[in-house]
């Protein structure tokens, strides 16, 4: 009785190899959209409370309890 490896051809090896590195991509490409989202909302809130009173860092910490 012989025993044979069960290898994937090249073509299939390639494949899979350009499937990681695609998924790679997509989820920088999710990371950098969501820290431009991030930005977008700052830059608005900034601009909406331009000119209004903030709050110190002393308040702010007393609030959370830090």
């Amino acid at each position: 009785m012989s025993t044979t490896l069960k290898t994937k051809p090249a073509a299939a090896t390639d494949i899979e190899k350009q499937i990681r590195r695609g998924k790679a991509v997509l989820r920088e490409l999710k990371a950098t959209l969501e820290d431009l989202e991030d930005r977008r909302e700052l830059a608005a809130a900034k601009k909406r409370n331009a000119g209004k009173p903030g709050t110190s860092l002393r308040d702010a910490a007393k609030e959370l309890g830090l």
